[in-house]
C-alpha cells in the first residue's frame, strides 16, 4: 500500500489542481460575471465584491497550478482545501435558503445549480485536500522529484 501512496496522490494532486484552474479561467476572463454570481448568495457586502471576485479567481489558479505541478504540496492542499470548505458553506448557505442561483464554480457558462450534490462534490474535494496534506509526496512532484524520493 505504501508504494501506491505517492501515485494515489499524484492522481488526487492532479484532480484538484485541475479542477482549480479549469474553475479559475473564466473567472479571470470574464470578472463581472464571477463578480455576480458572488453577489447573488448576499454573504459579502457589495462594495467588496469585485475585489472579492479578483482575488479569489487568481488565488484558484495560482493555487490549481501549484498542486498541479507539486509545488509545496500541503500549502496548496490547504489554500485549496480552505477555499473549498468557503464554497461549500456558501453553497449550503443557499440551499438551505431555497436559492435558485448557480453556484458559480466555473464562471458564467458552466456552473450548476446549487444542491446538496454539489456539497457532496466539494465535501468529497475537501476529503481528498486533507489526504494531500497529510500524505504530500508523491511521484512528477517538483516538492518530491520524479519519483517522489526526495525530501
Amino acid at each position: 500500500m505504501d508504494a501506491l501512496r505517492p501515485w494515489l496522490s499524484l492522481l488526487v494532486r492532479v484532480f484538484i489542481g485541475g479542477y482549480f484552474v479549469v474553475a479559475a479561467v473564466p473567472k479571470i476572463i470574464e470578472p463581472l460575471a464571477f463578480a455576480t454570481s458572488i453577489m447573488h448568495y448576499g454573504l459579502i457586502p457589495s462594495w467588496s465584491v469585485n475585489a472579492v471576485a479578483l482575488v479569489l479567481a487568481w488565488l484558484e489558479l495560482l493555487a490549481g497550478v501549484g498542486l498541479i505541478m507539486g509545488i509545496r504540496t500541503r500549502v496548496q492542499s490547504l489554500l485549496c482545501g480552505g477555499m473549498l470548505l468557503i464554497f461549500t458553506l456558501a453553497v449550503a448557505y443557499a440551499v438551505v435558503l431555497g436559492l435558485k442561483i448557480d453556484c458559480g464554480c466555473f464562471g458564467e457558462s458552466g456552473g450548476e445549480e446549487v444542491s446538496w450534490i454539489k456539497v457532496a462534490k466539494n465535501s468529497a474535494m475537501i476529503l481528498g485536500c486533507a489526504y494531500l496534506w497529510w500524505s504530500p509526496r508523491s511521484v512528477l512532484s517538483l516538492d518530491h522529484g520524479l519519483w517522489g524520493r526526495n525530501a
